[in-house]
């Protein structure tokens, strides 16, 4: 075999043994923990060592190997591009007031007057309406923003019982996410059939059919751009508070829950800290500190390293701050939060399921010995979320 062949398939196989060697860290990790008596780290629980806990670890590490690569598109001209936006946002939103009271960021929308429904195949459809959001007069980043046209649409998947009205659960994907196989990936068929309930999939902003492009500056979320997180995340909390005005409203439901995977998890915890009336509210694997995120998805060359550091400093966690679910209580009513999280999640650390647990005065929690994309997935976990969902009212009774 010819040596380009050889360095080719150790190319390749190279993330499959890191993978490998991560899972067996994680399988020795709890089991040292288990010899030593150790039952709970920083407020996880140490899971049982196992086959499938060292496999859910190297999945998490396989599908985290890509993230330096792409945190090193940017261009030395998008770092000082974003640490001069991070300047002026610092001063604009401490002006404003955003920084010690977060909640004047967020408006409260009306619902929307456009909705236009349109049929996909046999109970699919998609409701479309103009998101109506746009950045305030002068903002950092908002000229940029207003260029996003696909942006202004919202895209929301339905799955619809036909009859009288019915409770629904709003299901918010993780980043990337926003495509027709969501459906399938978030494993919502189920609990519209089982429990008889609607389900609405709203599209995050620069996801999906609202996406605009791939460079840094029009990603949400954004390791380079950080006014992009907050002008996303600002609008994502504006388009499902709209889009439940238009569930309580024009499809008078009688109760909606709120159910986030990831990216959409750090929403939906967002939007609780302004919006209470909900049947429920489920956090999915959540991370509970962007800025945090974005500061340990380092780049690969020693360079953009550098210049992440430089940006990802006390400026990026202050205009985080702005649409942090932990900075302001959540009003759901304790006993209607729920929190699902992987103990070996290697994308959302499980310690940002536990900062959220007890930012939230520790409500119901159920570790998994999974990781980020394993942990909701298989019958244990649709049987947990079918469960809470049904003592919570989601359920209909014909």
């Amino acid at each position: 075999m010819r040596r380009s062949t050889w360095l080719g398939l150790a190319a390749a196989a190279t993330p499959l043994v890191a993978a490998g060697m991560a899972g067996a860290r994680e399988v020795a990790r709890a089991e040292t923990a288990r010899r030593r008596g150790v039952t709970t780290r920083d407020d996880v629980p140490i899971p049982e060592p196992s086959f499938g806990l060292g496999v859910a670890a190297a999945v998490d590490a396989l599908l985290a190997a890509p993230m330096p690569l792409l945190s090193s598109l940017g261009s030395a001209q998008d770092y000082a591009a974003a640490s001069t936006e991070l300047d002026a946002a610092v001063r604009y939103y401490g002006d404003a007031g955003w920084l010690d009271a977060p909640q004047l960021r967020h408006r409260r929308p009306n619902a929307p007057d456009d909705v236009r429904i349109a049929a996909l195949s046999p109970g699919r459809e998609i409701a479309r309406f103009d998101s109506g959001w746009r950045p305030e007069k002068r903002e950092p980043g908002g000229d940029r923003w207003r260029t996003f046209r696909a942006n202004e649409r919202v895209s929301v998947p339905l799955l619809r019982h036909p009859g009288a009205p019915r409770p629904w659960l709003v299901v918010v994907h993780g980043q990337g996410m926003g495509r027709p196989s969501d459906a399938k990936m978030l494993r919502v068929r189920h609990l519209h059939e089982e429990l008889g309930i609607n389900i609405a999939m709203p599209v995050l902003p620069l996801h999906g059919p609202r996406s605009c492009g791939f460079s840094p500056s029009r990603q949400f979320a954004s390791n380079i751009f950080a006014i992009n997180n907050v002008l996303g995340l600002t609008q994502s909390v504006w388009d499902i508070r709209r889009l439940l005005q238009w569930l309580r409203e024009d499809q008078q439901a009688p109760s909606v829950g709120l159910l986030g995977v990831s990216l959409g998890s750090y929403v939906v915890n967002l939007l609780s800290t302004l919006d209470g009336d909900l049947a429920c509210l489920v956090a999915i694997v959540p991370t509970s500190d962007l800025a945090a995120s974005m500061r340990d998805a380092e780049p690969i060359t020693p360079a953009k390293r550098r210049w992440h550091r430089k940006v990802h400093d006390h400026r990026s966690e202050l205009v985080h701050r702005v649409v942090s679910p932990l900075a302001r209580p959540c009003l759901v009513p304790h006993q209607r939060r729920h929190i699902v999280a992987g103990q070996v999640d290697r994308i959302a650390p499980p310690r940002g399921a536990a900062q959220l647990w007890r930012h939230w005065g520790e409500p119901s929690i159920a570790w998994c010995p999974r990781g980020h994309v394993t942990a909701w997935r298989g019958a244990a976990y649709d049987d947990h979320i079918a469960s809470l969902l049904a003592s919570s009212g989601l359920r209909h009774h014909s």
